[in-house]
């Protein structure tokens, strides 16, 4: 049997498991931004950097979602609440960077809204400040990318 380190249920579980890995989910946005840098490496070198951050800071946010679920005796697969796994099929394949940011910031912004909408439901303290993490990063991320996109773009 799991030892459980966080009060949970199956309702806080299924929070987590969509944050973490549903479709717009954090290791969602990774493998997104991931294939960003790998083109960005190509066709817009001088935007690597940034995608670069963008992953690093989501990776972080599945590194954190994962721990909460283990705590919560769930499991950290790579699939929603409704066992819908993820796949490359998930991934936006633009191209034109300028729709890459639009698209991006789009994402965060449903992401900033998704963590919190769990944070405000789920009552477990420990899980709150996690949570809390996780928004702190995908806040930094959407005010990174606004600001990158503007500078681009002036």
């Amino acid at each position: 049997m799991k030892e459980k380190f966080f009060l949970s249920n199956s309702y806080y579980q299924g929070l987590v498991q969509n944050l973490y890995g549903g479709t717009k989910g954090s290791f969602s946005l990774f493998m997104h931004f991931f294939y960003q840098y790998g083109q960005s490496l190509v066709y817009e070198k001088e935007l690597s950097q940034s995608f670069l951050k963008l992953y690093m800071l989501e990776l972080q946010n599945c590194e954190i979602l994962a721990q909460v679920l283990i705590k919560m005796g769930g499991d950290n697969k790579f699939c929603s609440h409704h066992h819908k796994f993820l796949s490359g099929f998930g991934v936006d394949y633009v191209k034109d960077f300028s729709q890459i940011y639009l698209l991006d910031v789009e994402l965060l912004e449903i992401g900033v809204l998704e963590v919190k909408n769990a944070y405000e439901k789920i009552e477990d303290k420990s899980v709150r400040e996690m949570l809390k993490n996780v928004l702190t990063n995908k806040k930094i991320e959407l005010g990174f990318l606004k600001e990158t996109f503007f500078k681009k773009n002036i």
